[in-house]
């Protein structure tokens, strides 16, 4: 039976109670004075009373019943003997009794109160359900501040023990972290030969079904290739566009790590093979490149994006030669997130960093020539002025974003964040001070998670459909007709649509597919403004047509589509609508003019030629809208 706590308080002694109704500080404050006996079954006093007050209570004697019960004594824990003294022990004894099943609570004789409060034992040690919630972040080897705070978080709202988690310290878990982790880490620390060591690897890496390979340069350096089969399958498929780069303190030796990282068909980033190297060098990272490219598989990739590391640029250069080689040219870009972090301390004036990132997101070549130039100009800082044309005039094809305006692939991955996300996780679980085996073990036990989220994200594709509200029924089911992922990005863009009214932005007046928005240009699906003009405009461009064609991109491919522009649709229904959207534009364009001189004119400062710019655009228009009205 189960009661609340006030009841409890006013019955017989040894009340049947379970945990259903009773929160955890309920239980605390019951099991903390004892002020009634309770009867409490073994099974839920161990699971969901018992590591509550294990901070509480220390046994101070037991023994059995011939009948075999057994009766345990228990005693404050921060109980004081004062043997010499009339002083009144600071303790109260409590004892239960554990037969069938049941385990019966009692106060011990005439015991007193706790002459503490509760937080004092919470503050000395923590109950084992708040060190089991540590363990388990520890397990995962988080830092002693993220796992604090998220055992902080997880204990104040799903378990309501806010107040005995509140002064958990870091040193606390620390201190855990170090009992649950020194075994573990014995594991991972490895033979201390290194030729033993890695001859361990490469057994390990061949039980779990990777093809690994050894190898060293005439510079005495080595390295470790090594990739598992279903990687090389993706490799070899999905290698068009590949990122790399390297990572380092995963291993005592200080080998650097290189992982190559693909997009699969599902949009499901995976790995494609990985290699230690000795010696961070040219001659080491083409050889690796050259084993996985001639041994592995037929991997012919097309671009490379990396940061701006020029041992990686030479490595991919000389294990792929291109057209000089008599095959395909991979081209090496670069991270537009790694390029602007490195501004900010290289291009350290505001504007002239402005004006850069401006240029790198133009879409013309011409345009983006024209920023730099603009950059350079009017930049006072003359070292400033030598680092851009050292590094960026000459080579704008690598990090500007009109060099991949072909490729919609090409603008939607413009940065290897995707491969720092999964070194995160690799740096959580190696250490400086484990073996190149503790390093392949936690490598393989996050590569295999990686395929088990790929093949969920595979079944996904086609099967699963989004919910939204706010949408027409029958835009939503034509939206289910595409897979997941772009069902998701349709939608957002559809809801967008909201968004755009509620700042009383009117339709676009689209006539035609053809809108020019960054998500159009980098997706090629339905943008909000498609949406906004059939939903309120004067045109209807979705039709049943129109839905069919951009189902149709994705019937038998996934984002494999992205790599070219051979899947963009256009829909301009008839001359007529040409000549509609060609009108639409001009005047679009006189505007812009209009509004870019104002502009000008206003940032000189000078009234007077503002006022007298106005009155001359005043007298040029208002003749023209006076005589339309009038017709």
């Amino acid at each position: 039976m189960t009661t609340s706590p006030a009841t409890i308080l006013n019955m017989s002694p040894f009340v049947v109670t379970s945990s259903e109704n009773l929160t955890p500080d309920e239980i605390r404050s019951l099991l903390f004075n004892v002020d009634c006996s309770l009867e409490i079954p073994i099974d839920d006093f161990n699971k969901n009373w018992w590591p509550l007050i294990t901070n509480i209570w220390t046994k101070w004697t037991s023994y059995k019943h011939v009948n075999g019960d057994v009766w345990k004594v228990f005693a404050c824990r921060l109980m004081k003997f004062w043997e010499l003294s009339t002083r009144q022990k600071e303790n109260v004894p409590i004892s239960w009794l554990v037969s069938l099943k049941i385990v019966q609570v009692e106060r011990y004789k005439n015991s007193p109160n706790h002459a503490h409060l509760l937080l004092k034992c919470d503050r000395i040690k923590r109950p084992q359900v708040i060190r089991t919630l540590v363990e388990k972040e520890a397990i995962k080897n988080y830092t002693p501040p993220a796992i604090a705070s998220a055992v902080r978080e997880y204990a104040t709202k799903e378990l309501g023990l806010g107040t005995s988690v509140s002064e958990l310290k870091r040193q606390e878990v620390a201190n855990i972290k170090y009992k649950i982790r020194g075994p573990m880490e014995k594991i991972f620390i490895g033979d201390s030969n290194l030729m033993l060591d890695i001859s361990q690897c490469m057994s390990y890496l061949i039980e779990k079904e990777y093809k690994v390979e050894r190898y060293s340069t005439h510079q005495s350096s080595k390295g470790i290739v090594f990739a598992h089969l279903e990687q090389i399958k993706k490799l070899e498929q999905y290698g068009w566009l590949i990122l790399i780069d390297s990572t380092h303190k995963t291993n005592r030796y200080d080998w650097r790590l290189f992982t190559l990282y693909i997009r699969d068909t599902y949009g499901c980033w995976d790995v494609g093979a990985h290699f230690f190297v000795s010696n961070e060098s040219c001659e080491t990272v083409s050889q690796a490149l050259k084993i996985i490219r001639n041994n592995y598989c037929h991997w012919s990739p097309r671009y490379i994006l990396s940061d701006q590391s020029s041992i990686e640029a030479k490595s991919i250069k000389k294990a792929f030669p291109g057209i000089n080689g008599g095959e395909q040219e991979c081209e090496v870009i670069l991270c537009v997130v790694h390029i602007m972090r490195l501004w900010m301390s290289k291009i350290y004036d505001k504007k002239t960093w402005d004006i850069m990132v401006a240029a790198m997101h133009k879409r013309t070549k011409i345009g983006c020539k024209k920023l730099i130039q603009e950059a350079i100009d009017n930049c006072a800082v003359s070292s400033i002025q030598n680092y851009i044309k050292r590094n960026y005039i000459k080579n704008t094809e690598r990090w500007t974003l009109w060099a991949r305006q072909h490729s919609p692939l090409l603008l939607q991955v413009t940065s290897t964040n995707p491969l720092e996300s999964y070194y995160s996780e690799i740096k959580r679980l190696t250490s400086s001070k484990h073996g190149l085996i503790g390093a392949v073990q936690n490598i393989v036990n996050i590569d295999l998670k990686k395929r088990s989220d790929s093949e969920k994200v595979a079944f996904d594709f086609r099967t699963k459909k989004i919910s939204a509200h706010g949408i027409e029924d029958d835009i939503i089911e034509e939206i289910h007709k595409f897979p997941f992922p772009f069902q998701r990005l349709i939608v957002k863009e559809a809801c967008a649509v909201m968004n755009r009214l509620e700042k009383g932005k009117g339709a676009p007046g689209l006539t035609s597919l053809d809108c020019h928005c960054l998500f159009r240009n980098r997706y090629l699906l339905l943008c909000k403004h498609i949406f906004h003009e059939h939903m309120y405009g004067n045109t209807k461009l979705l039709t049943a047509d129109v839905w069919e064609m951009f189902q149709g991109m994705f019937e038998k491919s996934g984002f494999e589509v992205y790599e070219s522009r051979e899947s963009v649709i256009t829909f301009v229904q008839t001359e007529k609508q040409k000549e509609v959207e060609n009108r639409r534009l001009t005047v679009a364009e006189l505007t812009e003019r209009v509004c870019d001189k104002y502009w000008r004119v206003e940032e000189m400062g000078d009234v007077r030629r503002t006022e007298a710019y106005i009155s001359m655009l005043e007298t040029s228009i208002n003749p023209i809208i006076s005589q339309f009205e009038n017709k």
